[in-house]
């Protein structure tokens, strides 16, 4: 498994097995790794023709609004050019504010062309982007 560790706040790796790209979010990363880890996903999807992301958001504090802003406008539209059509986003049970902040980032995705869950275990998260 290739992984690529941005800073103290996240970790992108490319998951064989199903196939997918995770990003791990640790903290609050500021918005310079915040984009960079972001771009990184961009660069494993080209690299691997991966259309899946699974992110794992159940160890970050919260995202800006600007880098939200930023997911949306700017990378979100690099990343359906290139296929991107499957997210799985892991979250810890009970965060109010990291749950916002990811049904924010998702309000933009259009449901009929792109398929979005949420989970709290890896395993689920895992097994549905495998039947996906």
């Amino acid at each position: 498994m290739e992984a690529v560790v941005i800073g103290e706040h996240c970790k992108v790796s490319y998951i064989e097995e199903v196939p997918c790209i995770m990003i791990q979010w640790f903290g609050l990363p500021p918005t310079e790794e915040f984009r960079m880890g972001c771009n990184t996903v961009l660069e494993m999807m080209k690299k691997y023709s991966a259309t899946k992301v699974l992110t794992d958001n159940s160890h970050v504090k919260v995202f800006s609004v600007t880098d939200q802003k930023w997911l949306n406008e700017t990378w979100l539209p690099k990343a359906e050019a290139l296929g991107y059509r499957v997210s799985a986003t892991l979250i810890a049970e009970g965060d109010p504010f990291v749950t916002f902040a990811v049904n924010n980032i998702m309000a933009n995705r259009n449901p009929n062309k792109f398929k979005a869950r949420y989970f709290t275990k890896y395993d689920e998260a895992i097994q549905w982007l495998k039947e996906c």
